[in-house]
């Protein structure tokens, strides 16, 4: 019982952060453009972070919803 709770805590917190990163998404294109215009940043280097910001999100969101039908699959078993 313990350990399934777990799980799906864990499930639900990885599918929030997911999301979370997703919906400020449009905050981290803003901060990567201003960097850009202070040359702190070079437009390589926006492009690689926003690539792994939105790929971040989408591989937690994904991962979350997985242990999630996992988890819920095997207290099914029980």
């Amino acid at each position: 019982m313990f350990h399934s709770t777990l799980c799906f805590l864990v499930a639900t917190i990885l599918t929030l952060s997911g999301v979370w990163i997703q919906w400020r998404a449009h905050e981290y294109v803003m901060d990567a453009e201003e960097a850009m215009k202070n040359r702190k940043l070079t437009g390589e280097q926006v492009v690689r972070r926003l690539a792994l910001i939105r790929r971040c999100g989408r591989i937690l969101i994904f991962a979350g919803i997985g242990m999630l039908l996992v988890t819920l699959m095997l207290l099914e078993r029980r």
